[in-house]
């Protein structure tokens, strides 16, 4: 399913017959050892014998809990990066915490051994990380970008609840003041002490490409109910932020008022380190929930227009026509989208779940004539 999507998606954006074929060797290598398809909330409701033997409702119960889901990060015209975010699956047993903990050790030494990441870092927190409570969410998740060229911009996701919610906080400082962003977290305490009391999602992220860039990532729930109580919120990171976030909102929920005070899921903001030395974070990326704001055909285009490129909003817009023609009343198939506030420009990521992709390549309208290829983000 993972490499059929991920097909998919190359031929939706004219990625060429190199990401074909590396779409197929990244799939292997990231997803080596899985003993199988379904992940543990699958188990939880009786659908993984289903998804393990196949046949139409077993693959409908893998597609429905498939441990992973794509992400396109998008920058105007000018190129098109395809990511991969999963949790690993343990070589046999129900996915467990441990279970994930386990299996993600294991492709993260054979991505360095293959060159492809320096988790040096993240070696540094095992420790700290490893599950060691029944309240651990999902131990460990992994993202890395897949190119033309291969596997690219490894990423590890620790579980923030691995000692338990009670202790979620103090973990979260720990693991920045061994990283030496403590300065960031005391900021982080005076100047969103909302933020700081709802760390959720259970996300502590790392780059391990060994980039001077690589960022340090938390999230936390976005609780405000106006544009205007966010912006106050981002204030002290600078109005620039604060303005990014309002105009995010804005082109995300183009025929909403007020998006922050729908029912439903709530955003996130995730604070992000890059600078060893900072005394503050370095920006804030803002996440919303893209097909409740706008789930139509014409909303979600209406959405991206101001974002992207003409060329890249054609290909968007015939992702969003063959989920469209599978999925009645809700077109959009993109979950998430999400911005930088302060150095991301006009990027945009777009978040699609496994179930949204796969519906998309088997309901996909005839291809229209291509334009030129897309340029691979650097």
């Amino acid at each position: 399913m993972a490499v059929d999507g991920l097909r998919y998606l190359g031929e939706v954006f004219g990625l060429g017959e190199d990401f074909d074929a590396a779409a197929g060797a990244a799939v292997r290598t990231l997803f080596d050892g899985w003993g199988h398809r379904v992940s543990r909330d699958a188990d939880e409701n009786g659908g993984a014998d289903g998804g393990a033997d196949g046949g139409a409702d077993g693959h409908a119960d893998a597609v429905s809990s498939a441990p992973f889901e794509y992400s396109l990060v998008l920058d105007g015209d000018r190129g098109i990066d395809v990511r991969l975010f999963f949790r690993p699956l343990p070589e046999r047993g129900p996915a467990s915490a441990t279970g994930s903990w386990e299996r993600g050790l294991r492709t993260l030494a054979e991505l360095e051994r293959l060159g492809l990441a320096r988790p040096e870092r993240a070696r540094e927190l095992t420790g700290l990380f490893r599950p060691r409570s029944g309240r651990a969410a999902f131990g460990m998740c992994l993202a890395a970008s897949v190119r033309g060229s291969g596997i690219a911009r490894p990423k590890v996701y620790f579980d923030t609840l691995a000692a338990g919610t009670e202790r979620s906080r103090e973990t979260v400082g720990t693991a920045l003041d061994l990283l030496g962003r403590g300065g960031a977290w005391n900021w982080l305490q005076r100047h969103d002490p909302q933020g700081m009391a709802d760390l959720m999602p259970a996300f502590f992220a790392l780059d391990v490409d060994g980039s001077p860039h690589a960022r340090i990532k938390f999230y936390t729930t976005v609780a405000e109910r106006s544009t205007a109580g966010l912006e106050a919120r981002l204030d002290p990171l600078g109005r620039a932020a604060a303005r990014a976030a309002a105009g995010l909102l804005a082109d995300c929920a183009p025929r909403e008022p007020e998006p922050l005070d729908l029912p439903g899921v709530r955003p996130t903001l995730c604070w992000s380190m890059a600078s060893r030395d900072g005394a503050r974070p370095d920006d804030a990326t803002l996440y919303l929930p893209f097909n409740l704001y706008a789930p139509g055909r014409q909303e979600t285009l209406d959405g991206l227009r101001g974002r992207l490129g003409p060329a890249l909003l054609e290909r968007v817009g015939r992702l969003v026509d063959d989920h469209a023609a599978a999925v009645e009343g809700r077109a959009n198939p993109f979950h998430w989208a999400a911005a930088k506030l302060l150095h991301g420009g006009r990027a945009l990521t777009l978040y699609a779940s496994a179930a949204a992709v796969e519906a998309a390549r088997t309901a996909r309208i005839p291809a229209r004539p291509r334009t030129d290829a897309l340029p691979v983000a650097p």
